[in-house]
């Protein structure tokens, strides 16, 4: 009996490894003042991003890259992660896309959330109309259009 009570206070500490979504698929297009941005290095990061610091990505971070095509979309990630037992409260997820096109290093949207990532977002990123986030500043609208729709 005494190890029938054993086993069962102790199966529940089982550590098993998870696969978890660390930063969603991105899909969307690259406009630069209304129209298609060929070929530019789209870069998802999973990592809570350095303000001001978009080039120096955390060692250790997973990413995932792509380029946009004649069309200017790109689809990116998504990225995963493996999650074993943490004994409080929920992971800080964060993740953000980097944009490389024609020398500069821009960042098209900077995200971070608590316990779990959405699987997919999509959108769209114009270098010709920056959105400004106290001193933020990114290009795409991934989550603005959420943010705006769920103020309404």
């Amino acid at each position: 009996m005494a190890a029938l009570a054993l086993g069962a206070a102790t199966s529940a500490c089982v550590v098993f490894p998870v696969p978890h979504i660390v930063a969603p698929e991105v899909t969307g297009v690259l406009l630069g003042n209304g129209m298609p941005v060929e070929n530019a290095e789209i870069v998802l990061v999973a990592s809570l991003a350095l303000r001001g610091a978009a080039s120096e990505i955390p060692d250790g971070s997973r990413r995932a890259v792509t380029r946009t095509d004649a069309n200017g979309k790109f689809k990116v990630g998504p990225l995963i992660g493996t999650k074993v037992v943490h004994t409080f409260g929920d992971e800080l997820l964060g993740y953000y896309l980097l944009i490389r096109v024609r020398g500069d290093e821009l960042i098209g949207f900077n995200r971070s959330e608590i316990g779990s990532v959405r699987p997919k977002i999509t959108g769209s990123c114009d270098l010709a109309k920056p959105n400004k986030d106290g001193s933020d500043v990114t290009y795409c609208d991934h989550y603005r259009l959420q943010r705006l729709s769920s103020e309404r």
